[in-house]
């Protein structure tokens, strides 16, 4: 193991410098996958880990470059795929500022080591895994936990100080003076900062949610906040994951404090937007904590379309658009700023203070243009669509209407002198106007709608958006033409198509909307009244524009790969910072700010610069920069809800175009189920003919199956009886059986102590081994002494046997001496038996003889009695004759026995004279030390 660490920053170190000995890439990772798979089992992964950790430390310090792209590349996936055995506190603390943070502001690093870098800082964020902890100390933890907020607040530092920011006048001063590669590199440092947290926010939104929930006290930060809540909120994940606890979360509540306090158009311009999107998916996914929310919607619906504008004034301090140089359309906030900052703070800012108790600081303006109001049109629209009762009530009475629910007041004045419910009504009356009838206002009011299921529960996000859309006016005769021309009904044309940044629905919209269900007599009347006041596009040439090179720039740039840009943008021109015929303008004071020291873009370029300084950027450029940056804020937040709204009214068309197909498709399938039916008919028909055959059939069958039944019966009674005698002998069968598995257990818990045994030995025989290894010096000398030990202990041995073997022999040959005497006067008895015994036999023989004869010749005598005699006589001589006969082979059987012992003494040589000397040989000293 510990040569597997050492390898691999020795490997890298060659990979890095490119030597002929260095391996590939992928040889590379996959010693590196090797390594962490062997790790992972090992008690020694924390000081593995060190010492890895230190000697990459030491080849990057030596080796990488990171204007060298190709070795930032190399490192950067060597602890990616360490990252399974890498704690998060080594990320966080060591290779983050080391590596990815210099490689996340890299534009042409490559795409997979870009997500490398970006997956490791996400899993960094992530809960400490269970492995890398050194115990259940609790304090230890907690530290690990703090370590890693910690890092996630600096990562949202990071990205609303050190990333380039919209909003901040020096920011934007210093990207003017940037270069292109600069400018890159700002950009890609935010791209990535913003994927990261975003990562990070689907996979533990609450940590994430509250990093921003306190972000958002700081109103120098908010403008950057809704940006990422922007594009936070576009993500299609973000539905499922994130909006439930979106909707409990206190941030929540600070977007809407910042939508009802805050003074800034373009801040509120964005928030609008986040909410907007909100609310579908909150309908879907939070329905209930919609409802509460309602009364505070309310309230920034009425805000939004009361917003307080200056009136535009001329300046005649200002240059004419001709003398400046400059498109009109750039300079277009030059013409309409304030005359005055008395006009800012008197009509642009909320005139009400905020309610004591709450904590909340305002974001005063950020750009001292003339603001823009922010557009109610697709806010009133969702709204409405959702609740279309408490809407008009509202805009009916909003005074009365938020009385009547309790609805918390977040001013520090009344309802009375907070709304004006004039200008409320008279604003509200164009976006009325604009909408057609909701049918829900029909047969439903206030207190019914929110307290019985609404109707969009089962509703998906994409319909719920597509039936919003469908309230507009424009969309909804666009949507009736196309209805009529698909059912070949005419319908009438409205004046002006919808303009482009309303998303075109499908022929077939009409029929699943059960809004549009009531269009068709309100929509005609009303439609060339709102709009012919609309303006009519002027002709325009159209120009050019290749789709083959389109749809490959598409493609090229949505599959991830690493492209070359050619033809970049070119930098601020240098005639825009010259002011040839004109002086500075002098500098305005600002308006105070309430409760924020928020910058002021404008007046950041005017003063960026000293008095003295040969680049002094003219006022009217750095008004024009200003405009083009609210521009650009406001253009990239609406592209961002377009873009959302094109994805969800996508799934909406796929929904649709499937119930078209299968509609479409219905009445082939009804003509093709009616000529099924026609045949199933004819099928019947045949099948009632067949059935009636085989029902005289079955009769017949009848009697057969009676015959067959009886036969069967016979037939199970004997198989009964064969039942009963296997079921006895299943018993039995069990029986053993069980025994068996008794047997079974027994051994098997026999054969798992001895296998623990043979493992404890084995353990034991390896923990050993080391100390064995350590012996052989000692080996040759103890074999010396054993060997000497052991011919001395022969020796005495030796003496000692001897000494013992001749008392024993002594003692032996004595018994020997007396055994032999009884066995020859045993065998000289046996013989003298064996003598008598065939006497006897010859003794008998003769009787039997004689009585043989006497049997012959009692046979020719007639008389029965003496028949019988010889019956008696002959049946007791057969008696002892077998007697005789069996003593005679027991009798030989023992004298076989003694000749066989007398000849294996006499082998032996124990059969002497008793005068003779003992001889001691082999075989009697094996016979003694052996006795049979």
């Amino acid at each position: 193991m510990s040569a597997s660490a050492s390898d691999i920053p020795r490997q890298l170190h060659l990979t890095l410098k490119n030597s002929q000995d260095a391996p590939s890439l992928p040889a590379l990772l996959q010693r590196v996958d090797d390594f962490v798979s062997e790790a992972c089992n090992s008690p020694l992964l924390e000081n593995l880990l060190g010492d890895l950790e230190d000697a990459l430390q030491k080849v990057h310090k030596q080796v990488v470059d990171h204007t060298i792209l190709s070795q930032v590349e190399v490192f950067v996936s060597v602890i990616y795929h360490l990252l399974p055995i890498l704690p998060p506190s080594s990320v966080i603390s060591t290779w983050f500022e080391l590596v990815l943070r210099p490689a996340l502001r890299e534009p042409k690093l490559p795409t997979q080591a870009v997500e490398y870098a970006k997956e490791l800082i996400v899993a960094s964020l992530q809960p400490v895994p269970i492995t890398h902890a050194s115990g259940s100390d609790d304090k230890e933890k907690d530290s690990k936990w703090e370590k890693v907020g910690y890092f996630r607040r600096r990562l949202m530092d990071l990205y609303l100080l050190d990333a380039y920011n919209d909003s901040s006048g020096d920011d934007i001063l210093e990207w003017a003076k940037m270069n292109d590669t600069e400018r890159e590199k700002m950009a890609c440092w935010k791209a990535n900062l913003e994927d990261i947290l975003v990562r990070a926010g689907l996979q533990r939104p609450q940590d994430l949610l509250t990093e921003l929930y306190l972000c958002f006290t700081s109103p120098s930060s908010r403008v950057q906040l809704l940006v990422f809540l922007t594009a936070f909120t576009s993500q299609p994940d973000f539905p499922t994951k994130v909006a439930a606890v979106m909707a409990a979360h206190p941030v929540m509540q600070s977007l809407l404090y910042s939508l009802l306090f805050d003074i800034s158009s373009t801040a509120c311009n964005i928030g609008l937007k986040v909410l907007t999107k909100l609310l579908p998916i909150f309908a879907v996914h939070a329905c209930e904590r919609l409802k509460e929310l309602l009364p505070q919607l309310l309230l920034i619906l009425a805000r939004v379309i009361s917003w307080r504008t200056p009136p535009p004034s001329g300046d005649p301090f200002l240059p004419s658009v001709e003398g400046l140089g400059l498109a009109p359309d750039i300079l277009k906030a030059v013409t309409d700023e304030e005359s005055t900052p008395d006009i800012i703070q008197t009509e642009f800012r909320d005139p009400f203070q905020i309610r004591p108790d709450i904590e909340w600081q305002r974001l005063d303006i950020v750009f001292t243009l003339s603001p823009f109001p922010p557009p109610p049109q697709q806010y009133f629209a969702f709204l409405y669509y959702l609740f279309p009762c408490n809407v008009v009530r509202f805009l009916r009475l909003p005074v009365g209407y938020l009385s009547e629910v309790n609805a918390d007041n977040p001013y520090g004045v009344s309802w009375d002198v907070a709304l004006d419910e004039g200008l409320i009504r008279s604003k509200a009356e164009s976006l009325l106007r604009c909408h057609v009838l909701h049918p829900h206002l029909i047969y439903q009011d206030a207190i019914t709608e929110l307290s019985n299921q609404a109707f969009w529960l089962e509703f998906d996000i994409s319909r719920i958006v597509a039936e919003c859309n469908m309230l507009d006016v424009r969309n909804a005769s666009l949507g009736l033409r196309e209805y009529a021309l698909a059912n070949n009904a005419p319908t009438p044309k409205p004046p002006t198509p919808p303009p482009p940044s309303l998303p075109q629905q499908e022929s077939g919209y009409i029929s699943d909307s059960p809004i549009l269900a009531t269009l068709s007599t309100s929509v005609d009347s009303s439609v060339s009244s709102v709009l012919s006041h609309l303006p009519q596009p002027m002709p325009i040439t159209k120009p050019r524009v290749s789709v083959k090179d389109m749809i490959m720039t598409s493609i090229a740039l949505k599959s991830g790969l690493d492209i070359d840009i050619v033809d970049p943008v070119p930098s601020w021109p240098t005639v825009h910072f010259q002011g040839p015929h004109l002086s500075p303008l002098p500098q305005t004071p600002v308006a105070s700010q309430t409760g924020s020291e928020t910058p002021v873009i404008a007046g950041r370029f005017a003063s960026g610069y000293g008095d003295n300084d040969d680049n002094e950027v003219p006022t009217h450029v750095a008004q024009a920069i200003a405009e083009l940056q609210r521009e650009r804020l406001l253009l990239r937040s609406e592209l961002n809800f377009e873009l959302w709204m094109a994805r969800e009214n996508v799934k909406h068309i796929g929904r649709l175009y499937q119930d078209r197909v299968i509609s479409r498709n219905s009445e082939m399938e009804r003509q093709a189920l009616h000529n099924k039916m026609r045949e199933l008919k004819a099928e019947v028909h045949r099948l009632q003919k067949s059935l009636k055959e085989h029902k005289e059939q079955a009769s017949n069958m009848k009697s057969q199956y009676a015959d067959w039944n009886r036969k069967l019966q016979d037939k199970v009674r004997d198989l009964k009886t064969e039942k009963a005698s296997w079921a006895v002998d299943a018993a039995a069968m069990r029986r053993a059986e069980a025994e068996a598995k008794e047997t079974f257990a027994a051994q098997g818990k026999l054969l798992a102590e001895a296998n623990g045994l043979v493992f404890l030995l084995q353990t034991k025989i390896k923990e050993t081994a080391h100390k064995v290894e350590r012996l052989h010096d000692y080996e040759a000398q103890i074999e010396q002494l054993i060997k000497m030990q052991r011919i001395w202990e022969s020796d005495v041995h030796k003496l000692n046997d001897q000494t013992e073997y001749i008392k024993v022999f002594t003692s032996n040959y004595k018994k020997m001496e007396l055994r032999l005497e009884s066995y020859e006067k045993t065998q000289a008895k046996m013989d003298e038996e064996a003598k008598q015994y065939r006497q006897n036999i010859q003794t008998l023989s003769s009787r039997l003889n004689i009585t043989q004869q006497q049997l012959g010749a009692a046979r020719k005598l007639p008389s029965l009695s003496d028949v019988s005699q010889y019956a008696e006589q002959n049946r007791t001589l057969q008696q002892t004759n077998t007697r005789l006969r069996d003593e005679n082979s027991e009798l030989r059987e023992e004298v076989e026995e003694l000749k066989a012992m007398l000849g294996i003494l006499r082998g032996q040589g124990l059969v002497n004279s008793p005068r003779a000397s003992p001889i001691i040989s082999s075989p009697t000293l094996s016979f003694l030390h052996n006795p049979q």
